[in-house]
């Protein structure tokens, strides 16, 4: 047998021998006799068109690179733009990364902000030598809603926020009454958008009925009425992300001096991602304040507030941040006047803080809608005198009832001292308290022992038996 192994050296021989070389090509002759081409190992390199692009890249300043990615941004807001309104922030993104900009969705949600702005040219500068309309009606109802403005609405669950701005568009929009709560409605109701993202429909539509605004007209079937020409519900949810804002404008757009009801903030803000403690909880409703401004909206947002109490006020009602409230032009807020002590109280306190003049109302729900409840300022003294009884000290407090026990009757630091088998000192310290609370007033009379101050019940305060 012949042995077919080759040492190394001869196998080298006859595999220089078994390769040709055509042009600068190089080929190999298989055992089988036919050629195959062979290639050279070498080390992987970069396209240089590629390191030419980052070279490209890298030489643009950072000032350079922003406007390039603004002229992208402009290019949205030309009429024979591809790019859906929905798609704007996927788009850009990859564009920024292209451009070896890192942004934020946020950061490139205000680009696209500031090219709309651009989009409509320089805003037009009040000069002396222009006439200019500046009417002074500033209500769309009086005392209440600011006209062609922000308009916050703040209330804790079920106090009946959105009832109170349904009941006041179906009372003006019938025309039975000109005014609501006793405040003047001023022209005609205007058209009305509701993004109610906060409810479904088979929540909206029966609100919608009790006030006139919609009409059954078959099973589970239902039909909305002037001036109602548009309503996005929880099963149809608008948000104030890009595309939902670009929506709202075209619909303004088409009925100038509507009137805009979000319910609620908090809902349609929801898919940004933004908490209600930060200063940024206010930048969507900025957004939407550009969009609508153009076209004389007058908007109503609806919120929910934070734990109040009587005296905190509008503004301060508002739960989250305060950038919010702080963002519009006037605070409505509702709260219950009494039910923390009485659940069958169903009173609500209307209060506004704004621009216009602060507004204090007692107001009543009933199957009707709302009503005025007796004069708001006394009833508002008078619960607070209530509740300032209520939080007086022990020693206070028994002091306070002794003196209650003997009106009409004077009392002096001495009755006190042997009624309650006080000191004299501690008797005439809880009366002086009591005085400057206003729950007391004193006066100073001379008598045959000399001076002596007595006390009694101020008038105004407000007695429990």
């Amino acid at each position: 047998m012949s042995n077919n192994k080759k040492d190394p050296e001869t196998q080298k021989i006859i595999a220089k021998e078994k390769t040709k070389k055509f042009g600068s090509d190089e080929y190999a002759i298989s055992p089988f006799g036919t050629l195959y081409k062979t290639y050279k190992r070498t080390s992987i390199q970069k396209p240089a068109n590629r390191q030419t692009k980052y070279k490209k890249r890298e030489a643009k300043t950072i000032t350079e690179r922003l406007i390039s990615f603004d002229d992208e941004v402009d290019t949205f807001f030309k009429s024979d733009c591809e790019i859906q309104s929905k798609d704007r922030i996927v788009y850009l993104r990859d564009k920024a990364k292209n451009l070896g900009l890192n942004l934020r969705d946020s950061e490139i949600r205000a680009k696209i902000w500031e090219g709309r702005k651009r989009s409509k040219g320089l805003v037009t500068m009040l000069a002396p030598d222009m006439e200019i309309n500046a009417p002074q009606e500033v209500w769309l109802v009086e005392d209440l809603i600011m006209k062609s403005d922000t308009n916050l609405l703040i209330a804790s669950p079920k106090v009946g926020k959105t009832t109170l701005v349904i009941d006041l568009i179906g009372k003006w929009s019938r025309g039975v009454e000109d005014s609501y709560l006793g405040k003047k409605f001023i022209g005609k109701c205007p058209p009305v958008f509701i993004v109610g993202t906060d409810m479904p429909r088979s929540r909206w539509l029966p609100l919608l009925n009790r006030f006139g605004l919609a009409e059954r007209i078959g099973k589970d079937k239902w039909k909305l009425l002037n001036p109602i020409v548009g309503l996005f519900t929880q099963n149809e949810s608008l948000h104030l992300d890009d595309s939902g804002l670009s929506r709202i404008g075209e619909l303004v757009s088409k009925h100038e001096g509507c009137l805009l009801l979000i319910d609620s903030y908090s809902k349609v803000v929801a898919p940004l991602g933004v908490k209600e403690a930060d200063a940024s909880f206010a930048g969507p409703i900025g957004d939407l304040q550009e969009v609508v401004a153009p076209f004389g909206v007058t908007t109503i947002v609806i919120h929910h507030s934070g734990k109040q109490s009587l005296g905190s006020g509008a503004v301060m009602a508002s739960r989250g941040s305060t950038a919010l409230p702080a963002a519009v032009s006037q605070v409505i807020n509702l709260k219950w006047f009494n039910r923390d002590e009485n659940r069958q109280d169903k009173r609500i306190l209307l209060e506004t803080e704004g621009r216009g003049m602060s507004l204090e109302a007692i107001i009543l729900q009933t199957q009707y809608g709302f009503e005025t409840e007796g004069n708001a300022t006394d009833v508002i003294e008078k619960q607070k005198e209530k509740e300032k009884i209520a939080r007086l000290q022990d020693s206070q407090a028994e002091v306070f009832e002794e003196v209650k026990d003997r009106r009409p009757q004077e009392v002096t630091s001495g009755d006190i001292k042997n009624a309650l088998r006080i000191g004299d000192r501690s008797a005439l310290r809880s009366l002086r308290a009591l005085e400057r609370k206003g729950l007391l007033i004193s006066e100073t009379r001379r008598t045959d022992k000399g001076r002596c101050v007595v006390f009694k019940i101020s008038p105004t305060t407000v007695l429990t038996d």
